[in-house]
Order: structure tokens, then C-alpha cells, then sequence
């Protein structure tokens, strides 16, 4: 199923972009460079592959009809991925709320690869 292979393909995504984060020290000042080097490329890769998920989890949804999964979700969630790519490599972001919208994509995503799994 392809919403599943895109779920499991964004959490490690942005399980790298955690891991990114929690290497604080070693991040560089914001630069132009490091914006057209690093951040821009990975943004748009994510972004990619998190608007590629998107149609897929809403038509999943609509069909499906999951208890704790709901379409505001699904906006959100695309949202909330963008905040994450771009927080991960700076390090002047709030620890707590940039894992609070971590854990917070991870939920929505596990939720629906969960149910998926039960349905199988």
C-alpha cells in the first residue's frame, strides 16, 4: 500500500531531522550558505515526500473513517512538517515546542500506519 511505504518513508525523515536537532552544538550560525547548502535541499526533499503522503492519508482517511485520525489532522500535520525540517537546523528554537511538534507528527503518522496494519 502506498500510504504506508510514504508514512514509514517521512518518519525517518524526520527522524533525521530529530537527530539533527539534538546535535545542537555542532549547528552553525544562520548563514546564507548554510540555507542554499543544507536547509533549502532538505526542506524541499521533505516537502516532497510530505506532499506526496498528504493526498494519500486524506483519501485514506475519507475512506476509511479512523476514530483518532481526522482530516484537520492531515493539515496540520503537513504544517507542523515544515516547522520541524526548518527547526532542526538552527540551533536558537525552543527545545520543548520543537519536540512537541515532533511527537505530534509521529502521533498522526504512527496512528495511521497502526490502523492500517490492524486493518490488514
Amino acid at each position: 500500500m502506498e500510504l504506508k511505504m510514504t508514512s514509514k518513508e517521512l518518519l525517518q525523515l524526520l527522524n533525521n531531522c530529530k537527530e539533527r536537532f539534538e546535535l545542537v552544538n555542532t549547528k552553525p550560525e544562520k548563514t546564507e550558505a548554510l540555507f542554499y547548502d543544507e536547509v533549502k535541499p532538505t526542506f524541499e526533499k521533505i516537502m516532497n515526500q510530505a506532499n506526496a503522503w498528504k493526498p494519500l492519508a486524506e483519501a485514506w482517511v475519507k475512506e476509511q473513517k479512523p476514530k483518532y485520525v481526522h482530516l484537520s489532522q492531515i493539515e496540520s500535520t503537513l504544517d507542523n512538517i515544515e516547522q520541524v525540517v526548518l527547526q532542526s537546523f538552527y540551533k536558537d528554537v525552543n527545545k520543548q515546542r520543537f519536540h512537541n511538534l515532533h511527537h505530534s507528527v509521529e502521533y498522526i503518522v504512527n496512528s495511521i500506519l497502526a490502523e492500517i496494519e490492524e486493518r490488514d
